[in-house]
């Protein structure tokens, strides 16, 4: 389980450029993308037909012996796919697993069993949980010493097929950049719950950005849309952001990472790990940059930081436009839309 400390934290820095967040009808129409629900169609002109839509589930805890993880996957990868078959990306944006090889299997099995677009994913802090495995059981009280970070960023790294934790994965001129933790407890015991990310990884983060930057600048006043952003996914979120993210530091490095954030008003920062309800906390939040909580499909907390009672299940489906984001929030019990969908903007 998440281990919670209150840390004193820097302020957050002035924004220069600010985002706008607009809320609009769940039936209502956005120059032509109108949303009544997911059969919805629409016949926007081609310069307002989305760029990319990805489907966003995050903290998913699939065990090989929790049968209600896996059932809630299983519901929220159907319903995605009615949503739209040849979406350009399921991203799984950590804890996807509680770090054994046996629910790295189950994860396979049921990817394997049910269509679905092609799945990227982030690394949680979950995923090193087979540490406080012992024999058939887990401990949260101690570390054991049959596995490692190392293993476990080397378990991610095999399954999916990555080189390395970070990458970037380019849909349509949009860049999707991919961080995740690279370290526990057993490298340090102050890292705790929170994502750990090296000076590689946060170089090349920021290379990433200037060059879409820069991409985004020679394309400016050609026929070409230009005003795409830049996506990036990790599973803790930046403190002193969203509702819930004030609890933990999320971050080690956290003040490097808001530092390169902050220079693109382009930029927004996807994470999980809090579980906290979309639908009755604010999920979204407006600096220099923007921040969004993916939801949690496993598990939901409100904002007492306690799982909900009956259970929830949520997700999100985004679609990128030139100049904008459209954001709808799932509720998988019924699966149906939550509440309004959310429209951002950015000043290019």
């Amino acid at each position: 389980m998440r281990t919670y400390r209150t840390l004193l934290l820097t302020a957050v820095l002035t924004a220069a450029v600010s985002w706008l967040v607009v809320t609009l009808a769940g039936s209502a129409t956005i120059r032509g993308a109108s949303f009544a629900g997911p059969a919805a169609s629409t016949s926007p002109s081609k310069s307002d037909k989305p760029v990319a839509a990805f489907s966003l589930l995050s903290d998913i805890h699939v065990q090989e012996d929790d049968k209600l993880s896996q059932k809630l996957f299983v519901k929220a990868l159907k319903y995605h796919y009615s949503i739209k078959p040849d979406a350009d990306m399921l991203l799984l944006n950590g804890d996807l697993t509680n770090g054994g090889k046996e629910d790295f299997d189950k994860l396979r099995e049921l990817l394997d069993s049910n269509p679905h677009a092609p799945v990227y994913a982030t690394m949680g802090n979950h995923e090193f949980y087979g540490m406080w495995r012992h024999g058939g059981i887990y401990d949260y009280s101690k570390l054991g010493s049959g596995w490692s970070s190392a293993k476990a960023v080397a378990q991610f790294a095999d399954f999916f097929g990555y080189s390395k934790l970070h990458r970037e994965v380019s849909v349509h001129g949009i860049p999707f950049l991919l961080m995740s933790g690279e370290a526990y407890r057993d490298v340090d015991a102050s890292i705790a719950e929170d994502a750990y990310l090296s000076d590689e990884q946060l170089d090349w983060l920021e290379t990433r950005l200037v060059e879409h930057r820069d991409r985004r600048s020679a394309k400016s006043g050609s026929s070409e849309e230009t005003d795409l952003p830049a996506l990036v996914f990790l599973h803790q979120p930046l403190p002193d952001t969203l509702d819930g993210s004030s609890i933990e530091r999320g971050v080690v490095q956290h003040e490097r990472l808001r530092s390169i954030l902050d220079k693109y008003p382009f930029a927004v920062l996807f994470s999980g790990h809090t579980h906290w309800d979309w639908e009755t906390t604010d999920q979204v939040w407006s600096g220099p940059f923007t921040a969004i909580g993916s939801a949690s499909v496993r598990s939901v907390y409100g904002p007492d930081n306690k799982p909900v009672d009956p259970v929830k299940s949520e997700s999100l489906f985004v679609e990128v436009y030139s100049g904008r984001l459209v954001i709808r929030a799932i509720d998988h019990e019924d699966d149906s839309w939550i509440g309004d969908q959310t429209v951002i903007k950015w000043n290019p």
